[in-house]
């Protein structure tokens, strides 16, 4: 015998489930790993501190996971003061944050990222979740409430509008 209850069963077979798709959350929002790792376990921690013996359907249980890192995230940007403006690679570095050694890579990902803040939020977000995150189609069009081809085909159009963003702005041009 085990020892564990049947939620905590489940709850062990959700985080094995979810804790690539929350690292890798944590890691593209934060691009270092110690803290990607870092938060990732803490968001862990509270879920399973919170859930107590509260029953939670796995079906909510992923949205429940990445409302809680989402908070998570929130509460360590303030802590951290996080400030807009410029800051230097160097700075950057000290930090801790692991940065391309080449410049044209850290220009190419600054003209992705202000490309994808060009998209409306549905192609933003259908990209983020499929590409970035590596969400399947399924759990895309259960979170947007579509059918799964609408996801397909919301970021065959999202893909193709990046693109053209990316285009104008010359991204794809020869240095």
């Amino acid at each position: 015998m085990s020892g564990l209850t049947a939620q905590q069963e489940q709850l062990e077979s959700m985080i094995a489930q979810l804790w690539p798709k929350v690292y890798r959350f944590f890691y593209y929002k934060l691009q270092n790993r110690e803290e990607a790792e870092e938060m990732t376990q803490e968001t862990f921690q509270r879920v399973y501190k919170r859930l107590g013996n509260a029953r939670l359907e796995e079906e909510n249980m992923e949205g429940y996971v990445f409302t809680a890192a989402r908070n998570l995230l929130t509460d360590f940007w303030r802590t951290k003061g996080r400030r807009s403006g410029t800051v230097s690679v160097d700075e950057l570095q000290d930090q801790g944050w692991d940065l391309p050694q080449h410049p044209q890579e850290i220009e190419s990902a600054m003209m992705v990222r202000q490309a994808l803040n060009q998209l409306p939020l549905d192609y933003r977000r259908v990209l983020t979740w499929r590409i970035i995150e590596g969400w399947k189609v399924e759990e895309v069009a259960r979170k947007m409430k579509r059918s799964p081809g609408a996801v397909r085909s919301l970021q065959h159009r999202a893909v193709q509008l990046l693109k053209e963003i990316l285009e104008k702005g010359g991204y794809f041009d020869e240095p």
